[in-house]
């Protein structure tokens, strides 16, 4: 048995990217050499993810890139108060 290592994405893009000729869908698969001795076989597994990573990085940097700031106007920003701050205040506001 053929052992893989898989990475399957799917994005959205904003409508109006101008990238007509990239995937939006993709399933990558790097082959793990298949080894008896340990030290061989997690060697050929740690150099697939070594590739699988910058596959899946190179392909993300070209999407990057083609949305550019688009993707800042999408979904605001959710500002989070820490909690410590809001016990402050309560206490302040008891006295």
């Amino acid at each position: 048995m053929s052992k893989n290592i898989t990475i399957t994405y799917e994005l959205s893009p904003p409508a109006d990217t101008p990238a007509p000729s990239l995937d939006k869908s993709r399933t990558l698969d790097f082959a793990v050499p298949e080894k008896t001795e340990l030290k061989a076989y997690y060697s050929g597994v740690r150099e697939a993810i070594e590739k699988a990573r910058n596959a899946v990085g190179e392909e993300l940097t070209v999407w990057r890139d083609a949305v550019g700031s688009r993707e800042l106007t999408r979904e605001p920003k959710v500002v989070k108060k820490d909690d410590d701050e809001d016990d402050g205040e309560e206490d302040d506001e008891e006295e």
